[in-house]
């Protein structure tokens, strides 16, 4: 949520980048989000290969700030858990608070809390795609294999930090005190990107004054 607000909002920097999102899918995180966690992984991965970034990032930034209705299949399951679209984005049950960016899309359209739900919505707010098209890829062997493949790449580069980023194979990492380094932390990941398109002569991003 921090890096998108620092950096990943601006179609500027967005664009000017090769950017990629991997899943550890580690045993601790199904633990901890419960098994629809692999269909939510299916559903990012297909997004992003198959729409541009300018369409799946925001997907996938609209589905983190919805995190806390994927673990329900039904608006009955999540009811009974007092758990809407709203309480969700807001951040309220996000160990650091963290809100996503379609509050005000949610209070003036309908939003489901749960999986299918916070798909539809954010496939209808963020891309050109539908929830049907996700689901299509997400339930097959093509999502499968994406998961497949990303997992390796995650478990290759991971070093167990809580937060970590690559920028052209430097890692920029967060230590494990995530709440006080967080801010500063996606300062130094847009200051890298910047400095690397700089170097690389690339045309550096109105934003990138920011860093």
């Amino acid at each position: 949520m921090t890096l998108h607000d620092y950096m990943l909002k601006y179609d500027d920097v967005l664009s000017a980048i090769d950017f990629k999102v991997d899943y550890c899918m580690s045993e601790f995180s199904l633990d901890e989000h419960g098994w629809n966690l692999i269909a939510v992984n299916h559903y990012e991965l297909c997004a992003q290969d198959h729409l541009e970034s300018k369409e799946w990032w925001p997907f996938v930034h609209c589905m983190y700030g919805l995190q806390s209705c994927l673990s329900y299949n039904t608006t009955e399951a999540s009811a009974l858990a007092n758990e809407s679209c709203s309480i969700a984005d807001s951040g309220a049950d996000d160990d650091m608070t963290l809100s996503g960016g379609d509050l005000k899309a949610i209070a003036t359209t309908s939003c489901d809390c749960s999986l299918s739900g916070a798909v539809t919505f954010c496939a209808r707010e963020h891309t050109s795609t539908t929830y049907e098209k996700l689901t299509e890829c997400a339930y097959s062997n093509e999502g499968h294999e994406l998961a497949v493949a990303s997992k390796k790449i995650a478990e290759r580069v991971n070093g167990g930090d809580p937060l970590w980023i690559k920028v052209n194979n430097m890692t920029i990492e967060l230590s494990t005190n995530e709440q006080s380094e967080i801010v500063t932390w996606a300062s130094t990941v847009l200051s890298s990107v910047c400095d690397a398109i700089s170097l690389t002569g690339g045309s550096l991003p109105k934003h990138c004054s920011k860093a």
